[in-house]
């Protein structure tokens, strides 16, 4: 079943990253799409920009055609890599993180940028496709990790680390799972989570003192239709009636 991001422009998540407490703001979102291989379909990815308490960049990328969710983040590399220029097999000596590694590409895409949403860093100009490329970092001492450079996040001598989320580490991180199924609308997703906050009262949105007031309204109208002579559930089940006198209602005495 295919995801979608459960994110939304302007709003602050709170988690733990690497044993230190942080917020992230959410900033902007990118879509990528390309044509799976051998298919008419396309394959899209989310990249959605964040900014956390410190000023630094960071990007979420969600893969909706395998479901996984990528941490990006940014990796100081010398000298700087062109993506434009890379090949399958390309192979360098570079300094990641300031020590000294062996950096191969291992994978070459080119994408469409389908649409961007809120506020996106055209450091490069403007772009309607992009180069991504994926790296195989192999330091002095043996260890392996997988890192990633693009055109259209392309800044001067940076690459970006890749860290998968699981649920839980999402959770974690972010306080709360970034995706959602792709037939629940996000609206839907945002009224879940904000709804028992506003019960519990952890919810600091402008409506939730208005949640209150509606509940408080429904619960005086029902107290208002159950305090009444005929009550509000009959205690027969059926339809609630009044005796009528057999005398009529008319001036004393029997009726002629």
């Amino acid at each position: 079943m295919s995801v979608r991001g459960d994110l939304r422009v302007g709003e602050t998540l709170r988690g733990s990253l690497r044993k230190k407490s942080r917020s992230y703001t959410v900033m902007g979102r990118v879509v990528l799409k390309r044509r799976a291989q051998g298919s008419r379909h396309f394959v899209k990815r989310e990249q959605w920009r964040l900014i956390d308490d410190d000023g630094r960049e960071l990007w979420l990328e969600i893969r909706r055609d395998t479901n996984k969710v990528v941490l990006h983040e940014p990796v100081p590399v010398q000298p700087a890599i062109d993506p434009l220029t890379l090949e399958v097999g390309w192979s360098r000596k570079l300094r990641v993180r300031g020590r000294p590694c062996t950096v191969e590409v291992t994978n070459v895409r080119r994408a469409e940028i389908d649409h961007e949403t809120g506020a996106i860093d055209h450091s490069q100009g403007a772009l309607t496709a992009t180069t991504c490329a994926e790296l195989r970092v192999v330091e002095a001492q043996g260890s392996i990790s997988t890192m990633v450079v693009d055109a259209h996040r392309l800044h001067a001598r940076e690459i970006y680390s890749e860290t998968g989320l699981s649920p839980s580490k999402q959770y974690r991180v972010f306080g709360r799972p970034v995706t959602r199924p792709w037939w629940i609308p996000g609206f839907v997703r945002r009224l879940w989570r904000w709804f028992p906050a506003a019960i519990s009262g952890a919810s600091r949105s402008d409506w939730a003192p208005v949640f209150w007031i509606v509940l408080m309204f429904v619960v005086l109208v029902l107290a208002e239709l159950i305090d009444n002579d005929d009550g509000f559930f009959p205690s027969g089940g059926g339809i609630p009636f009044r005796n009528r006198s057999v005398y009529g209602g008319g001036g004393g005495g029997v009726g002629k």
